[in-house]
């Protein structure tokens, strides 16, 4: 009798522990998600590099119609050239405007080529930025996982009570203007 009293209290024992260590290792994890184009295009970093990525984009597209205007006065000179029979300065006009409108479509193929690199370049940096936000943003909270939900909505469904969009927006525009 008391035999089976000790394996009784053994097995209740191990019972515990085991429930005790069970409950450490799968502990429940912390899941949130964040609709990652609204974190993207509302965070105050994505603001201001687009503001900086307009600036030369005004800046190339003045270059860009400037030459264009320099096109049109150099045609509008062929064409009185043409009429006024001076044809030694409607050669050298001519070959002015060929070389001229040669720059014009380099230049601007050079501009788009430019406008990607620079749209790609800043887009990969905000994000980047963004990522180190939502890593500190989720040890801070102690989240285990934090799902970025895209235009592709890869999540089906999810309760609004886990998104955690607003949240993070705020806390990634404070890190971003230099407060805790």
């Amino acid at each position: 009798m008391k035999y089976t009293a000790n394996i009784a209290l053994v097995l209740s024992i191990a019972i515990i522990v085991f429930i005790g260590i069970d409950k450490l290792i799968n502990k429940q994890h912390k899941i949130r998600i964040v609709q990652m184009e609204q974190l993207v295009y509302e965070y105050q970093g994505m603001k201001d590099a687009t503001e900086t990525y307009n600036a030369k984009m005004d800046k190339w597209s003045n270059q860009t119609d400037s030459l264009e205007n320099m096109l049109k006065n150099l045609y509008e000179e062929i064409q009185l050239d043409s009429i006024g029979g001076n044809k030694e300065k409607l050669l050298q006009d001519q070959h002015r405007f060929y070389l001229l409108q040669r720059s014009y479509y380099e230049f601007k193929e050079n501009v788009a080529q430019k406008a990607q690199e620079e749209d790609q370049k800043m887009t990969i940096g905000v994000i980047n930025q963004l990522k180190e936000h939502i890593k500190e943003y989720a040890k801070q909270e102690k989240h285990n996982i934090i799902i970025a939900n895209t235009q592709l909505q890869n999540v089906g469904y999810v309760d609004d009570a886990l998104d955690i969009t607003k949240e993070l927006l705020e806390y990634a525009n404070r890190k971003y203007q230099g407060g805790e």
